[in-house]
């Protein structure tokens, strides 16, 4: 998938009103409308690192941006963080904090060894309560790729992306991994990973053209190739 698809959000609003008219049943074009109008609300995050989730520029400021590692935390801070009960809580602090997950654990660190307390008690960094901001942040800090984020996002048949990546940054705080993804997929599935991924009406009738087939069958194939973890040839 090309990710600078991700950042298309505002000619995502105008893409409904094309995808009504591709000739399913009327559950189909409203999965179509909210799928592709959806994605003027969802939210990419600014990516920090190559080691972060891929991500868009598409203009989202809301999430909080990581800091680069810190040099005033010493591998003497980090190493009391790995020997406390919190060592499993690195991706919860840096998604309280705003930071990358180094960072946070030497300053998890530094505050142990002074004494001072963290924003919350060892074996309670499930029950925190994370804001929404706060959950897209922790799944921007794991390894998860804009492709994958979609195809969880399309299995779940979630509204749009923003909402989705908070409710799977929810699932990492809580210490639980993105859900395996089915042997197959529904037709519903294909048309939401066509417009996660970005692709437009435009795109649509240049893949139908291409394969000769009519504009919602050029959805679906494209649909099901990009759950396959796929490129399209455009």
């Amino acid at each position: 998938m090309d990710e600078s698809r991700d950042t298309s959000d505002d000619t995502k609003r105008t893409a409904s009103s094309t995808f009504l008219r591709v000739g399913t049943t009327a559950a189909a074009a409203c999965l179509i409308a909210g799928s592709i109008a959806g994605l003027g609300a969802m939210g990419a995050l600014a990516s920090p690192s190559s080691s972060y989730a891929e991500v868009s520029a598409s203009g989202d400021t809301s999430s909080p941006e990581p800091k680069a590692a810190a040099p005033e935390y010493t591998d003497a801070d980090r190493a009391a963080f790995a020997a406390s009960p919190y060592a499993e809580d690195a991706l919860n602090l840096a998604a309280i904090w705003g930071t990358d997950t180094e960072w946070a654990e030497g300053k998890a660190g530094s505050k142990i060894q002074a004494g001072i307390p963290l924003p919350f008690a060892a074996g309670e960094a499930m029950s925190f309560a994370y804001t929404p901001d706060q959950k897209r942040l922790a799944l921007q800090l794991t390894t998860v790729d804009m492709s994958g984020i979609v195809r969880v996002a399309a299995v779940w048949g979630s509204a749009d992306l923003y909402s989705a990546k908070a409710d799977m940054g929810a699932l990492l705080l809580a210490h639980q991994p993105l859900p395996a993804m089915p042997a197959g997929f529904s037709d519903d599935d294909k048309v939401r990973a066509f417009g996660f991924s970005g692709y437009t009406d435009d795109d649509a009738v240049k893949l139908a053209g291409l394969w000769q087939t009519d504009t919602y069958s050029a959805i679906l194939r494209a649909g099901a190739e990009l759950l396959a973890g796929h490129e399209l040839p455009l």
